[in-house]
């Protein structure tokens, strides 16, 4: 699948990867993709609430050992 937007922010710890996804999900237009990849031990956690609150969808989340990789539809 094609991606809006790719965001990497494996070795980075919350809240910068919600900070970086609430900066770059603002970019984006209603239906537009966006791929976020991280590996903080809550980051899976705090990118659904995320996505609740901001009534975006998950598309799809994938794991390799404990990176995890979340498709979201703005």
């Amino acid at each position: 699948m094609a991606y809006d937007k790719e965001i990497n922010v494996t070795g980075k710890a919350c809240p910068m990867p919600l900070i970086t996804l609430a900066r770059e999900v603002r970019t984006l237009e209603k239906g537009q993709t966006v791929q976020i990849t991280g590996n903080d031990p809550i980051f899976e956690e705090s990118i659904v609430e995320f996505c609740r609150e901001g009534c975006h969808e998950i598309l799809e989340t994938t794991r390799e050992g404990r990176t995890i990789s979340m498709a979201i539809k703005v």
